[in-house]
């Protein structure tokens, strides 16, 4: 199962409309599912429906079958089953370069504490960083990224955490991946343009 763990955001294909949810954990094959937003309760798939699960993962979208096992209340919680393999639907298509560009993060609450580092590659998509401090799947930072003599307020929500810390730069950290959530086109634009030149000049040997 790529990509699927505890805090996964995952969307459900549910009467031709995705609905957002996310893994609460895995077991095997099973998976347990929180409970979709008020405004689409309704769309609550019934035991024995299957129903398509797709995920995002390093900018690959990936789909895979689950039968509905069970829906426990009162949340309700969704317990599936997936069935068969992960099939990829798309490749977002991304160009992603290894590059250290410096890079605040903090949690979206004002006030929060801002941690410095720097990524470990980046894309027009999102960016992966040694995080100080083990966060979790789902949650949504607020990161500022200073490219050359640019400077992106993007928000990013993290999408996969390394279970075990690593040794960057004489520390110990979570390698982390962000996928940006909210930046404007301009600030898209301009970094997909960056990473096309680090990655001609890469190509070039420069």
């Amino acid at each position: 199962m790529p990509g699927l763990e505890a805090n996964q955001p995952v969307h459900l294909i549910v009467r031709q409309r995705a609905v957002a949810t996310r893994v609460i954990r895995c077991v095997r094959q099973e998976i347990y599912l929180d409970a979709l937003r008020d405004n689409e309760m309704e769309l609550t798939p019934l035991p024995n429906s299957r129903v398509p699960v797709r995920w995002i993962l390093d900018d690959v979208l990936y789909q895979q079958v689950g039968l509905v096992l069970d829906v426990l209340d009162p949340i309700p919680i969704l317990v599936m089953k997936l069935e068969g393999v992960a099939e990829v639907l798309e490749h977002r298509g991304a160009l992603r370069v290894k590059v250290q560009v410096p890079v605040e993060y903090g949690m979206l609450r004002p006030g929060s504490d801002m941690l410095v580092t720097t990524t470990l590659d980046l894309s027009s998509l999102g960016l992966k960083f040694p995080s100080a401090m083990r966060v979790w799947q789902g949650l949504e930072l607020r990161m500022t990224l200073r490219v050359e003599t640019d400077t992106f307020s993007v928000v990013g929500r993290v999408v996969r955490v390394a279970s075990q810390p690593r040794d960057f730069r004489g520390r110990k950290s979570w390698e982390t991946a962000v996928q940006f959530i909210r930046i404007s086109s301009q600030d898209r634009q301009q970094i997909e343009r960056y990473v096309k030149r680090q990655h001609q000049r890469m190509k070039l040997g420069m």
